[in-house]
């Protein structure tokens, strides 16, 4: 008995060291590792930020209902994805829907079926969705004629429904052969979450008689941010015309007509507008019941364009998100355009990288991290920066072929060696020949010297 007590005092003395030693250890915790776990912390922080977020560390004081549904900002030559929250969330586009509609008049103006100066006249049709109160619009009045220039204007700026359907009834008048084309175009670009079911967008009822006849009354059009950073980039890059009708804050149509109108963009980011951002010149906003408020923008400093996507700000019933969509998409695309830049990485030339040499014919130009040290890597005879980023479906890191500098100099070695050799050998052969004649030459005048000691 006496010797289990005792053990029993002694594993008592040990749980209580144990404690003790655990206690000591939480409290006299190394500095440098606390740091590390607030740094991780913060990092956690850092890395969930919303756009909303952003915005209010950049001085907006903003309600959560201003936090977009979906957000994507990307680099336009490399497709590169600098900022994306919800970036494939299923969203309806609303009058952004427009952008796809003018699109389609580009490719038809480049196959030649008409021009930009090309008049077209109002019809009873026309007036008929301009006087629809549910329909952004301008005044269509009988008798006027507005060019596919004019009608471009009208539907970037104030939005115009009738504008829309004057320019999609130019490329095809039969409205469910023309969705058919943008959705054949949606496909085309990439765009593989979105769904066309008009040349407006708002729902098919509204659009009563004009709207396709074979697709749900109810129907709107469906896309997400990402699709639209796809169709914005490729617009811009394939006809970068387009800037020269998004660009302007205000505008007047038909100046010095009867049919004179002054419209302000609702794109309040545009340079000169309420709630300019250096170096934006377009694209469209959108917003209805359904879709909240929207829109899409593209900026320009130095080499670098951005794209981005704003949907679903706030509420319809809440007219103030309006505007203030702009003030959470601007907070964002200035944070993109502090990050990164598109310049050139690495000029045509001769480079070591690691421990090879290496020529390339082409200057490489990538969107990269303003404040990081470049590092390249190389793979299938091309050279890129090696980074982990995301890009754009149908986009990759940027690369260019190379040569291998040290196989180049082998060669050139090679040749060096064989051409040395053949000299050692016309110089040992030339040595040999010089002696053989001097010793004949030897020879030959002892011979003399003889002969005439004989005499």
């Amino acid at each position: 008995m006496g010797l289990r007590k005792e053990r029993e005092e002694q594993m008592k003395k040990r749980s209580w060291v144990i404690a003790l030693c655990i206690a000591l250890l939480t409290v006299l915790l190394p500095a440098g590792q606390v740091e590390a776990q607030q740094v991780e912390e913060e990092e956690k922080k850092k890395s969930g930020k919303r756009a909303i977020d952003v915005a209010r560390e950049s001085g907006y004081q903003l309600d959560d209902r201003y936090q977009p549904a979906g957000s994507i900002i990307t680099e336009i030559h490399t497709g590169q994805i600098l900022w994306e929250e919800n970036k494939d969330v299923s969203w309806a586009p609303a009058s952004m829907t427009k952008l796809m509609t003018i699109l389609l008049a580009y490719d038809a103006m480049e196959e030649g079926k008409f021009e930009k100066d090309m008049q077209v006249a109002v019809n009873e049709k026309y007036t008929d969705i301009a006087g629809r109160y549910a329909l952004s619009n301008n005044v269509m009045q009988m008798g006027a004629t507005y060019t596919v220039g004019e009608l471009i204007d009208l539907i970037i700026v104030p939005s115009s429904a009738a504008a829309t359907y004057m320019l999609a009834d130019l490329v095809e008048p039969d409205p469910d052969k023309f969705v058919a084309l943008m959705n054949q175009k949606a496909k085309e670009i990439g765009m593989t979450h979105t769904t066309y079911y008009n040349c407006v967008g708002v729902t098919n009822d509204l659009l009563y008689p004009y709207a396709p006849k074979n697709l749900p009354a109810d129907a709107d059009n469906v896309t997400s941010p990402q699709d639209y950073a796809l169709l914005c980039s490729y617009f811009v890059k394939t006809y970068p015309d387009i800037l020269t009708h998004t660009s302007s804050p205000e505008i007047v149509v038909k100046e010095g007509t009867p049919y004179e109108e002054h419209f302000k963009s609702y794109q309040i980011s545009l340079e000169g507008a309420k709630y300019g951002l250096k170096g934006t010149d377009g694209l469209k906003t959108g917003s209805s019941g359904r879709a909240g408020f929207n829109y899409s923008s593209t900026a320009k400093r130095q080499d670098t364009r951005l794209v981005e996507i704003v949907m679903g700000v706030s509420d319809w019933t809440d007219q103030t998100g309006e505007e203030l969509r702009h003030l959470v998409g601007n907070a964002i695309m200035e944070q993109a355009f502090e990050k990164y830049e598109y310049r050139k990485v690495l000029p045509k030339g001769t480079h070591q990288i690691g421990k090879e040499k290496i020529v390339t014919k082409k200057d490489l130009w990538d969107c990269v991290p303003k404040e990081e040290k470049i590092k390249f890597k190389m793979e299938d005879g091309k050279v890129f920066v090696d980074l982990e980023r995301q890009y754009l479906p149908g986009y990759a890191a940027p690369s260019v072929t190379y040569q291998q500098k040290q196989i180049v100099s082998e060669a050139k070695s090679g040749l060096g060696a064989i051409g040395k050799g053949i000299l050692a050998v016309l110089l040992a052969g030339g040595a040999a020949l010089v002696g053989r004649i001097a010793y004949v030459d030897a020879v030959r005048k002892k011979r003399r010297r003889r002969r005439r000691r004989r005499k």
